[in-house]
Parts: C-alpha cells; structure tokens; sequence
C-alpha cells in the first residue's frame, strides 16, 4: 500500500458503510486511507469522502465539523474550487442538521456562498437554499438575496420538485429531509406528510436504502411523522414505516451511541404512544431528551421535549406538559429558533390560562 492506494482505499471506505452497510469496516478503511495520503491537493477530496460520510457513522457528528471546515480551506488553497464549495455544503447540513447555532451559521453560510457564486459552481450553491429558507423560517429573520444565476429556485417544493424530475436523489434527499425537520417535525405541518410521502415514494423506501448523512436524519424524521399519522389514522401503513425507522436507527446506534442513541429513543417513545403502553412512553420520552442533551443535540432535544409534552397533554396531564414545554422553549431559544419558541410559549400562556380557569 501507498499514497497512490490511499483514493481507492477512500471509495472502498464509503462502500462498505453505505452500500454494504459496514459502517465499522469502513471507518477502518477511512482512516488507513488518510495515513496513506501523502499529497496535500488529495486532502479537501479524500477527507471529504471520509470524514464527510463514514466518520459521521463513528465519531460525534460536532467534532467532525471543524475537520470538514478544515478540508475546505485546503481544498481552495490548492484550487480545487468544486472540492472546496462541496466541503462548504457538506459542512453547512451537518452543522445545522447537528444543532449549531442558527444566527453564526446563518453568518458563516454567506461566506461559503460568496465562494460559490464566485467560482459559479451552482449545484452545491443549491443544496444549501434549502437550510437559508429554513434559518429565516426558524428564526424570524430575512433570508439572504440568492445571487443572479440561482434566482427561480427560492421555493424547497418547486426545488425539490425539479430534483425528482431530473432524477437529482441527492439533492431531492437534502430539501426532503430538511422539509420534514422543519416544516412538517417542527412546525407541525402534518397536513403536508401525507401527500409529500404519497407524491415522491421513492425517497421514502427504506428497504435496502443506502446509509447517508442525510438519510439518517429523513429516517428519523419520516418515522417521528408516520408514528403521528398512525395515531390519526389508524393506518398500517405508518406502523410499518415508523417500525422500519426504529430498526434503521437500533442499527446505527450499535455504531455510535453518541450520534444515534437520542433518536431510537424518541421513536421507540412515539411507538409505546402509538400501541397504548403509556409507561414505556413516558421513559422513553424522558430518556431521549436527557441522551439528546448528553450528546449536545439541542434541536432534537426541543423536539423530544414537544412530543413528550404533547403526550402527556393526551393524557390530561398539563402541568407536566408545560414543564416539557418550557423544556423546548429554552433549547429553541438556544438554538436561535426564536418564531418557533414564540409559537410554543404561546401555547403555554393559553394552557396556563385553561388550568386557572378549571378551578
């Protein structure tokens, strides 16, 4: 083995964590191909292959985030633009899928797209609309303008859209996922599971699905949204779906505790909620906000902390509802999320309100 083996030791690294689904076998790989690499030009590409996509399934997703920063400066220092602006949108989604404050992301973001509309390299300009449209949305903010030669592609649906028209998975994949996080997970948008699930199948089989950044966070989010469908509906088609989510995620726990364990959690909550075993819901729910903010996942705490309060609200439980709500409010408040923590405190004044009046 030598410098020369070092690319396709980094291919064969992403092939085993996402096709065969090896995720320890590939971390191996991975990182015998960066002590192999000797050349300087190599590192933004092999260490975007690695660090980008199978150290993700190893490590905790926070500590990669300076190392991808990282491969990206050095792949612009040695001219390899497309490489640079590629790191720059893989460290984008994973910065704000992970939980990173949204108003230094937001700042850091318009950096990196300078770099690309200056260099015009316009796809991965256009992975990265999907989280502007959503900081703005969570945050209450403007969004900044989109330069000339994206204008036409503000809107995540009409986006995705001409992603599944042209056959674009990957791009597809990123506005699917963040359009569950946020619009349909965060902002209860339930109304829209349905027909975006019936409307693009394909994104949503998780049947031999390849294992990619992003797609953990689309099985989490399609399982939190299927499990919320079966209890409206009663339909088997949900049961199925949210129960493949879990088995997805009980998978990628065994690989890393840090990065997965908060979310088998919450989904195995939102099961025992589903099927009426009360008790292992309420431990579950508990659990997953304490693992979330163990492992410094603070968007998925709020989010556990919600649904938890949302199930006891089902219960008749409000006081406790309100202290889960409380919960949330201050992680979005963390995070920068400010229109939704309004939303939510809101909602708690109103409870309040009710529990004063009952008396």
């Amino acid at each position: 083995l030598n410098m020369y083996s070092s690319s396709a030791l980094a291919a064969l690294a992403c092939t085993f964590t996402a096709v065969l689904r090896k995720p320890s076998e590939g971390y191996k790989l991975g990182k015998l191909s960066l002590a192999l690499n000797t050349s300087s030009k190599l590192v933004g590409e092999l260490s975007l292959a690695v660090t980008s996509y199978v150290f993700a399934f190893k490590e905790p997703i926070q500590a990669l985030l300076p190392l991808i920063l990282e491969n990206q400066k050095i792949a612009l220092k040695f001219g390899t633009t497309y490489s640079a602006c590629t790191n720059a949108t893989c460290y984008i989604i994973r910065a704000f899928l992970s939980g990173s404050s949204l108003g230094p992301l937001n700042k850091e973001m318009v950096v990196h797209v300078r770099q690309m509309t200056r260099h015009k390299k316009i796809r991965p300009y256009l992975c990265v609309i999907p989280i502007f449209n959503a900081i703005a949305k969570l945050s209450g903010g403007p969004r900044p303008p989109l330069c000339d030669f994206v204008q036409g592609y503000e809107d995540d649906e009409q986006n995705l859209s001409k992603a599944y028209e042209k056959r674009d998975v990957s791009l597809g994949e990123i506005i699917m996922t963040i359009q569950l996080m946020v619009e349909i997970v965060i902002f209860r948008r339930m109304d829209l599971a349905e027909r975006i699930v019936r409307q693009y199948p394909e994104y949503f089989d998780l049947d031999g699905m390849p294992w990619q950044f992003v797609t953990i966070y689309r099985t989490f989010y399609l399982g939190l949204v299927a499990f919320h469908c079966f209890r409206e509906t009663q339909d088997q088609y949900w049961m199925d779906m949210g129960t493949k989510a879990i088995t997805e995620m009980e998978a990628m726990t065994n690989e890393c505790k840090w990065n997965f364990e908060n979310k088998m959690l919450l989904l195995k909550a939102e099961y025992h909620f589903c099927i009426c075993e009360f008790d292992k819901a309420t431990e579950g729910y508990y659990l997953s906000v304490t693992s979330a903010r163990k492992h410094r996942f603070v968007p998925e705490e709020a989010i556990a902390n919600e649904l938890a309060a949302n199930f006891q609200l089902g219960r008749g439980r409000i006081d406790i509802a309100i202290q889960f709500l409380t919960g949330a409010i201050e992680c979005y408040q963390s995070w920068g999320a400010e229109s939704k923590a309004q939303i939510l405190r809101s909602k708690v004044q109103n409870l309040a309100a009710s529990t004063r009046t009952s008396f």
